[in-house]
């Protein structure tokens, strides 16, 4: 009976865990998978560990990392935030992030990378201390550290950065 009854808790948490603003007939599935998962229902946190793998379609949004905690409403019905340790990778969209820790805001569709952050954009890339992902605006902030620059290689588009007045002849 206990194990039927942790089954349902799990489901119910991973289902709830990244879509929660919109109808259940309108969410695209999510899911999770890792080597463990604990759900503490009083401190409203769900963590799943080892090899942790989280895609929300609906937002499309994906993060792997060694660990994930998600942090809930009181209901544990709403993800208020989640915070992913070790290894973090990133995509969204065209966007491929990596860094060491990273915050995800899903009512504010806003990712924070911190610790060693890089993201590609095709073979665009930036780094810094810290970047903040603005997923819905599709803009960013990279900031710098004490003694670090932020350090950006662009790559000109085709038909970009060629001479003034158009090609010689």
């Amino acid at each position: 009976m206990k194990r039927v009854l942790w089954f349902f808790v799990a489901c119910g948490v991973s289902l709830s865990v990244l879509g929660a603003a919109e109808p259940a007939e309108n969410r695209s599935p999510i899911t999770i998978s890792a080597d463990a998962l604990e759900v503490n229902r009083k401190g409203r946190v769900a963590v799943y560990r080892g090899n942790v793998a989280a895609n929300d379609r609906g937002r499309g949004i994906s993060i792997l990392a060694d660990q994930i905690e998600f942090f809930f409403d009181e209901r544990m019905e709403d993800l208020e935030r989640a915070i992913a340790v070790g290894n973090v990778r990133l995509s969204y969209g065209e966007r491929r992030g990596v860094a060491e820790r990273a915050e995800y805001y899903p009512t504010e569709s806003r990712a924070v990378l911190i610790g060693h952050p890089k993201v590609w954009q095709n073979n665009d890339v930036v780094s810094g201390c810290k970047i903040t992902l603005f997923l819905r605006d599709d803009r960013s902030q990279v900031e710098g550290c004490e003694g670090e620059r932020v350090n950006a290689v662009l790559y000109p588009k085709r038909g970009e950065g060629g001479p003034a007045g158009g090609p010689r002849r």
